[in-house]
């Protein structure tokens, strides 16, 4: 039996696409490394986080409570971006 993505390759590729060119319209930023272009494999990783939340209800929860070292956090946000990262992605998908 095939399996089936819920994403297809055409849909992120799309995705990767149009998000790079909004982080080439956006302002300069202070560091140059703050601003760096997307791919495949780190779109994915960003709609996995947005899964773990969902299914952890994380919802009335900030990034820095997601991403915080107090002990109370949840480790897979660590360990697959870093919360700059995710937050440019979040801002060129919304926006």
């Amino acid at each position: 039996m095939k399996k089936e993505n819920l994403i297809t390759g055409a849909v992120l590729d799309i995705t990767v696409q149009n998000t790079n060119n909004y982080i080439f319209i956006l302002p300069k930023f202070s560091r140059e490394n703050d601003l760096k272009v997307t791919d495949k494999t780190e779109i994915q990783a960003f709609i996995c986080l947005l899964c773990v939340a969902g299914a952890l209800r994380s919802d009335k929860k900030s990034l820095e409570e997601l991403w915080g070292t107090d002990g109370n956090r949840i480790e897979p946000f660590r360990l697959v971006m870093n919360q700059r990262c995710f937050r440019l992605l979040i801002r060129s998908i919304l926006e």
